[in-house]
């Protein structure tokens, strides 16, 4: 079968048509008994059954059925018509309805799955390459339809999983990506700039070639969780104030907080985003207390001052835990009178007083959870970082990242995420393919003359 370089319209109608999506009818009212007679009976939840990620919802009738001895017996709701003119029935029993799921989530008339393309959304989102997710994806498709020309069918280039990847991420990230409506308490903030050759070649001086701006929540109890990410062309306080301004944009009401790295930028742009007196209280900021613990046991490293048994050294590593521990570390720099450590304090000194009198139980004081976050999506974008140029494309790509990195991205629950979304819209993408594609041999994502990156529509 002819391999088809990504969801057209009649492919997604198909797609939408011959797969099973999650089932959707637990949170609306129990559906009614199917066994004749049993049309008052009452319904009540009764477990699930099915592989994982594939699991559906099982009901309780409080009748018993015709012949039985029990006093209750259990159903399923009916299966989402497959295709016109197939009718599902109510008698088939638990094991028919499992096998049946499993059947229909292959597509008969498009080559590609829902699954396959959940499957090669996840691959890129950890790092593959489109030419490599597009043909482990074509492979596995090829397999299915006939495994004797697998190798044959599995051609290497991204094409395919890209176009997925502009159709399909934004649907995925606005399903999963937490507080798209309102600021969390406490925001976790950071930015990756990412290095590329020069115009020289390899041998001429590195570049910029984009930045990566994210930001976290981290709740107590639940694990931290990329909410934004966004790509510019910077990481001064314009670049800052452009990120923050648009989240801003996006969200009802302002962070209590914002714990950053201290950077003037930053600093710079919180005053221009929330200007004092209008609207919104503007966020307190904080500076990682992990990066300032850095910063004096380097200056204690370089000086020799990093024994274990020496007074300063084990003043440092208790100095952050209460105010008490850190004047008596304070009292320590001062005693041993480091010029570096003298500098560091003075600016260090009235930063930790004022977050000691202001910390409250639960709410991080470090941005550990952004720089992990931030080393994974460097290593995956790799040496590949040279070859992004549309900005649009490498968003969406970044979101999906996003939610692997955040623990979100499971290709059992995106394939259902999928369904789903594709169900509510007829079965057809809300979006065409390729319309985010830069012209003229621009590079939206280098672009210096302003943000960049706005989609490209072509004329009818």
């Amino acid at each position: 079968m002819r391999a088809l370089p990504g969801l057209t319209p009649v492919g997604a109608a198909s797609v939408i048509t011959d797969v099973v999506t999650s089932d959707t009818s637990v949170a609306a009212a129990p559906p009614r008994c199917p066994v004749p007679g049993h049309e008052q009976s009452k319904v009540v939840l009764g477990g699930r059954y099915g592989t994982p990620g594939r699991r559906r919802q099982l009901y309780v009738c409080n009748m018993p059925k015709p012949g039985s001895t029990a006093s209750s017996h259990r159903f399923s709701a009916p299966l989402t018509v497959p295709y016109p003119g197939a009718e599902p029935t109510g008698t088939q029993t638990e094991e028919e309805r499992a096998k049946e799921a499993e059947e229909l989530r292959t597509a008969r008339k498009y080559q590609f799955t829902a699954y396959d393309i959940a499957s090669g959304l996840v691959l890129v989102s950890r790092g593959t390459s489109y030419a490599q997710a597009g043909h482990d994806v074509r492979e596995r498709a090829a397999r299915r339809w006939d495994p004797a020309a697998a190798g044959d069918a599995a051609r290497r280039h991204g094409t395919l999983v890209s176009d997925w990847v502009e159709v399909y991420a934004e649907a995925l990230w606005r399903a999963q990506a937490p507080c798209q409506d309102a600021w969390p308490d406490t925001v976790l903030v950071g930015v990756l700039p990412l290095l590329a050759p020069g115009p020289g070649g390899r041998g001429g001086a590195p570049a910029l070639a984009f930045s990566v701006f994210v930001a976290l929540t981290h709740q107590p109890g639940a694990r931290p969780a990329i909410f934004a990410i966004r790509l510019s062309t910077g990481t001064g306080a314009v670049h800052w104030a452009s990120f923050l301004r648009e989240l801003d944009r996006e969200r009802a009401g302002a962070p209590a907080r914002i714990v950053g790295d201290g950077s003037p930028a930053l600093a710079t742009a919180v005053r221009r985003v929330w200007p004092a007196g209008e609207g919104a209280p503007r966020p307190a900021l904080w500076y990682d207390e992990h990066l300032l613990r850095e910063e004096a046991r380097r200056i204690c490293q370089d000086r020799g001052l990093d024994r274990r048994e020496g007074r300063l050294w084990q003043a440092l590593q208790r100095g952050w835990r209460a105010r008490v521990d850190w004047d008596r570390f304070a009292a320590e720099v001062r005693r041993h009178a480091v010029p570096e450590l003298d500098r560091w304090l003075a600016v260090a000194g009235p930063v930790m007083e004022r977050q000691l009198a202001e910390r409250d139980r639960g709410r991080p004081v470090s941005r550990r959870p952004v720089r992990a976050a931030l080393a994974e999506l460097e290593r995956r974008l790799g040496a590949r970082r040279a070859a992004f140029g549309n900005r649009a494309r490498t968003e969406r790509l970044l979101r999906l990242m996003a939610l692997d990195v955040s623990g979100m991205a499971r290709v059992h629950a995106w394939t259902d995420l999928i369904c789903v979304w594709l169900e509510r819209s007829g079965g057809r993408p809300t979006s065409s393919q390729r319309r985010i594609a830069d012209r003229g041999g621009r590079s939206s994502l280098r672009s210096r003359a302003g943000t960049g990156g706005a989609p490209h529509h072509p004329a009818p």
